[in-house]
């Protein structure tokens, strides 16, 4: 069944109490995948996710290290 996006920002929510801020990251790819979230049917529909994380108290820094910040800052420790 499809779910919201709200409960894609519950997943970040516990990783982040789990692991930290600096070890969440999504990816925007949706091929390949049966079900989308309701709300969230492809990458263009990312600002609904981010306005969720801002509510929930996320700050825009920490939303920007959700959406690629902590990608980039991983991809260039590892390529120097």
């Amino acid at each position: 069944p499809q779910v919201p996006a709200s409960a894609i920002a519950d997943h970040i929510d516990h990783i982040v109490q789990v692991a930290g801020i600096d070890h969440v990251g999504l990816g925007s790819d949706f091929d390949g995948i049966a079900t989308v979230p309701s709300d969230l049917p492809d990458v263009s529909a990312l600002p609904r996710l981010t306005e969720i994380l801002l509510r929930r108290g996320y700050d825009e820094a920490a939303v920007r290290q959700v959406l690629g910040g902590n990608f980039l800052r991983v991809i260039g420790q590892v390529l120097g």
